[in-house]
């Protein structure tokens, strides 16, 4: 009579159990970011690492809610919730084509946005421009996060650093090559270094690059009268390496300058396919080269590339220092 009663009981808790609806799918204890503290540039346009569902059921959201500084605890989400204008993209922008304000305009929108944010469907943290209105520091984030098991918050998942950067990148090395005018192989490299370029923000009115290309002695060649010109095409092609002319909406040369204006930042905003470099070069009748060089006069151009790309707006001076040349007027 005992054992009936116990498989009886027994029976009648499978039947519960198995007429009871289990919650579909998973939302794991141990959902995290790999990259901890993430790093958060001030003044540019990026997306962080996602998050790590830990295999979680998808869809899962993800939705900010509070940010702390890491070494107080200070809650200090009002301030990261503070909106401001912007304009963003509503279709792709192409530098060939758009290389007017006005084309330009008509494929962006004005809006106001916070300048940090995260991706409801990554967790990714989106940052732009206007992170540059936020303190520095180090700080800890809670998500609410939410998939088709419910809803959870998880406390102090993420921590971020917003940190100062320049508002401009040299992404490669000066260099200078002399050519042989007439047989464009026989070449000869001069040692160039970081120290050959100087950049300098001006002030933020105007979206203007400002070049001067100079000699050894800081004596600007002048590119109106073509002491400064487009480098061609290697070989039998017909063309040009790509110059700052490329990518700007207007281009103005000046006895000791050439002036770029541009209306997208970052700028440029996409490489046209060497990078953000530009080349140039001063044809061999207005260049002296130093002795030790062994070039004789005129019978070599000077051929300088540099690069350059800006993350913030407004008007920057570009000096090209060429080492051991000399300008011939």
């Amino acid at each position: 009579m005992k054992k009936s009663l116990i498989f009886t009981l027994a029976i009648g808790i499978v039947a519960v159990t198995a007429c009871k609806k289990l919650p579909d799918g998973n939302l794991s204890d141990i959902i995290r970011y790999e990259e901890t503290p993430m790093q958060i540039k001030k003044g540019r346009a990026e997306v962080s690492t996602a998050i790590n569902p830990a295999g979680s059921s998808k869809p899962t959201e993800y939705k900010l809610l509070k940010i702390y500084e890491q070494e107080s605890g200070k809650d200090v989400t009002d301030i990261f919730l503070k909106t401001y204008p912007i304009k963003i993209w509503t279709k792709l922008y192409d530098s060939k084509v758009d290389n007017t304000i006005e084309k330009i305009d008509a494929k962006r929108k004005d809006t106001v946005m916070t300048a940090l944010s995260i991706n409801k469907l990554s967790g990714s943290i989106e940052s732009n421009e206007n992170t540059l209105q936020l303190p520095s520091g180090h700080y800890v984030f809670d998500l609410e996060i939410k998939n088709s098991t419910g809803t959870r918050i998880f406390p102090k998942i993420g921590e971020f650093k917003l940190i100062d950067v320049p508002l401009f990148e040299v992404p490669a090395i000066r260099s200078t090559v002399a050519m042989k005018v007439g047989a464009e192989t026989t070449t000869k490299s001069i040692p160039s270094d970081a120290s050959h370029i100087k950049v300098e923000k001006l002030d933020a009115k105007e979206n203007k690059i400002i070049v001067r290309i100079v000699d050894k002695n800081g004596q600007p060649f002048n590119p109106k009268a073509g002491e400064v010109d487009r480098r061609p095409l290697a070989g039998t092609a017909v063309g040009f390496l790509q110059t700052m002319q490329d990518y700007s909406l207007t281009t103005t040369l000046f006895d000791d300058r050439m002036e770029f204006t541009y209306g997208v930042v970052p700028f440029p905003l996409v490489s046209l396919g060497n990078g953000f470099n530009y080349y140039y070069r001063i044809p061999a009748k207005y260049v002296k080269f130093d002795d030790s060089l062994g070039l004789p006069y005129n019978t070599y151009s000077c051929n300088a590339r540099f690069s350059f790309q800006a993350f913030v707006g407004g008007t920057y001076q570009v000096d090209v220092i060429i080492p051991q040349v000399t300008r011939v007027k």
